[in-house]
């Protein structure tokens, strides 16, 4: 018992024992950018200044506004109806992806190369995000993959946790799920595998943002053999 409560209080220190490891991740920058290729713009006639929703709905499809609007490719120009103020709007998805080595990174894991990690759980992750004035973004959200993961929408890719879109260090502890994504590729420490941010922007009419949004991504991670 007495051994037992030692290596909790020692865990607890956040110092490893011969059956624990107790590690931080690199510091992550992701950037959203409006220079990025996956920035949409307006349509050459701007984005329809139209309610879209509700009682004084003009159109519920701003794709095909009524005359004298002209019709709108959305394919090429993604406007869809904002359910926060019932508007047309430009909404889109800028995604950005890290690959992460834990070998490479991380001295500590380095130094125990060669053993086998049993489970391997995030303990935290912690982000800040500068810039955010500069863009108009709705959401994001953190998700992990393989090595050189590009989208979400891959079925590869499993949700960490949403990205507080506020000022200051925000700490989020991620759910069950997102222990079990992170744990199967993290217990193979010797294959990289990427972070991806899903930034989820929506452009109101008559606005034309430029500029670039940060996001720092820092975690807490704790391995078992």
């Amino acid at each position: 018992m007495l051994v037992a409560l030692a290596g909790q209080f020692l865990a607890a220190c956040g110092q490893n024992t011969p059956d624990l490891l107790d590690f931080a991740l690199r510091s992550l920058n992701f950037q959203v950018s409006s220079k990025s290729p996956q920035w949409r713009q307006a349509p050459e006639n701007g984005i329809p200044n139209m309610v879209c929703a509700g009682p004084q709905a003009v159109t519920t499809d701003c794709c095909s506004p009524p005359p004298p609007a002209q019709p709108i490719d959305c394919q090429q120009y993604p406007v869809a109806c904002d359910p926060i103020d019932n508007f047309c709007a430009l909404t889109f998805d800028v995604e950005t992806g890290v690959d992460v080595d834990l070998v490479a990174d991380v001295a500590d894991v380095a130094a125990v190369d060669g053993r086998v990690f049993a489970e391997v759980s995030l303990l935290e992750l912690t982000t800040t995000v500068d810039g955010l004035a500069a863009l108009p973004l709705r959401e994001a959200s953190l998700f992990v993959g393989p090595k050189g993961l590009g989208s979400s929408s891959s079925p590869d890719a499993r949700l960490l946790a949403p990205v507080s879109l506020t000022t200051g260090t925000k700490s989020v502890v991620p759910d069950a799920q997102a222990q079990q994504a992170f744990s199967r590729f993290a217990r193979d420490y010797r294959a990289p595998f990427s972070l991806l941010l899903s930034a989820h922007v929506v452009v109101p009419n008559g606005s034309s943002p430029a500029g670039s949004v940060t996001v720092g991504v820092a975690g807490r991670v704790r391995a078992l053999y």
